[in-house]
């Protein structure tokens, strides 16, 4: 893996519960991969490490997608960007980059991986994170702005793609702070796992 590419605003809901304009397109930004935290058994949660004192951290619950050879998607699953919110907002006021606000350890997770071939629906599969038991937020890949067919190629007008790179895609509406001791609870068909932070 050379990067992690995340789609910002690809859900009109979320755009207009932080207050802002639809963008014609969603923003890019790139995380490195060692900010990932890979769930490698769904039978216990995986411990995540929370930032102190930056402020509010929230949950961007996102559909994640594995470039495989050619340039093609091979596999999905459902993952978290992690956002530095007051970090983002005043960086935003400013005029600067996000950077900051999300490049953080255990700043994007995902889950296992389920091959396309093995989740043929998954495009119209609704996602779904719950917050100590409280749905918070849910989705289908079928309602991003940006769909699904045209990622890639939206993205490699800026910079290569490689294989190997993940591709966040975006957060519906219902984005909200997490707190220590906190658990998080990911479903998408097949895929399931739990997260709590530190």
């Amino acid at each position: 893996m050379d990067k992690i590419v995340c789609l910002g605003k690809n859900y009109s809901e979320h755009a207009q519960e932080l207050g802002e304009a639809l963008p014609e397109k969603p923003v890019l930004f790139i995380k490195p991969p060692s900010v990932l935290r890979v769930c490698q058994s769904v039978s216990e949660p995986i411990l995540l490490k929370l930032p102190k004192s930056r402020g509010s951290v929230h949950h961007e619950c996102e559909i994640v997608l594995r470039v495989g050879s050619e340039r093609k998607i091979d596999a999905v699953t459902l993952g978290l960007d992690m956002t530095l919110r007051d970090v983002q907002s005043e960086l935003k006021k400013k005029g600067y980059p996000w950077t900051t606000s999300k490049v953080f350890t255990d700043s994007a997770v995902i889950g296992p991986w389920i091959s396309i071939s093995e989740f043929p629906n998954w495009e119209r599969e609704l996602f779904e994170f719950k917050l100590n038991g409280y749905l918070k937020q849910k989705g289908r890949a079928e309602e991003m702005i940006l769909k699904v067919s045209n990622v890639i190629q939206y993205i490699s007008e800026f910079f290569e793609i490689q294989s190997g790179d993940l591709i966040f895609t975006g957060t519906p509406a219902g984005v909200g702070p997490v707190n220590s001791g906190a658990t998080g609870s990911l479903r998408w068909g097949p895929i399931h796992y739990e997260v709590k932070w530190q």
